[in-house]
This record gives C-alpha cells, sequence and structure tokens, in this order.
C-alpha cells in the first residue's frame, strides 16, 4: 500500500493588505484627533478691579507685545499699515470696537500711539484689555 505524500503548502503572508489597513488606521486617527488652537501671542496684561469681560462678536483686535511689536488680528504690522488694517477689518464702520491688548511691560508711547490711531480714524470704541486682580 502506496500512502500519498502530501506536499506542504508554502505559507506566504500577503503584506500588501497589511499595509492597506495601517495606512487606513493612520489617516482614521489623523482626521479624528481634535487639534487644539492656542493664542500664539503671549500677553503678560495688568490687572484691573474693575475688569469685565465682554465677547463682541465683530470688534478689532490690537495687540502690543513687550517688545513694542503691533498686531491687528494676531498677525504682525508694521506702524504704518496700522490704519489700513484696521480700516480693511473695520470696513469703515466707526461703531466696531476695537479692543486693545498691551503687555504689561509695553512702553506707553506705544499704547499712546495705537489709541491715537484708532481715534484719528474716527472709531470711539476702544476698549483696553485688562485681568482681573487675582487672575494672573
Amino acid at each position: 500500500m502506496k500512502l500519498r505524500e502530501r506536499k506542504r503548502a508554502d505559507f506566504m503572508v500577503e503584506m500588501t493588505p497589511l499595509v492597506d489597513v495601517v495606512f487606513l488606521m493612520l489617516i482614521f486617527f489623523m482626521v479624528s484627533t481634535s487639534f487644539t488652537v492656542s493664542d500664539s501671542l503671549k500677553l503678560e496684561l495688568p490687572s484691573s478691579k474693575t475688569a469685565t469681560q465682554d465677547k463682541q462678536v465683530e470688534q478689532v483686535l490690537v495687540s502690543i507685545d513687550a517688545s513694542g511689536q503691533l498686531y491687528v488680528q494676531e498677525e504682525a504690522v508694521e506702524d504704518g499699515e496700522l490704519r489700513r488694517r484696521i480700516l480693511n477689518i473695520s470696513k469703515g464702520d466707526p461703531n466696531m470696537r476695537v479692543v486693545l491688548r498691551a503687555d504689561a511691560e509695553t512702553r506707553h508711547k506705544r499704547v499712546v500711539y495705537v489709541m491715537d490711531t484708532v481715534r484719528g480714524l474716527g472709531m470711539g470704541k476702544l476698549a483696553i484689555a485688562t485681568v482681573p486682580v487675582g487672575n494672573k
């Protein structure tokens, strides 16, 4: 009696489907990850006992860092283009609020320059951002 000899099949793992699955998982996790937006401009605002938080939808945000660099809506601007940028964002609306965020170490001269520029544009609503006492 002759027994048939069974040949062993060579098992080979296909790498293409494995790579496809790993790639799809990578894409899934990249898309489903939530990203947090943080303020890119770090300012140490002065404190105030009467500070209030007033969130107005439309406003122009002008910031001055400790070195005196001006920012409009978080984008750095030069002194000469401050007027144009404020006018572009406000669309010439004199009732739009301008919020001035100046670092506590900013020179007074820079703050007065921004205030003078805003008043010169005829915009009467100027707010200075502060933090409540004890929230530093």
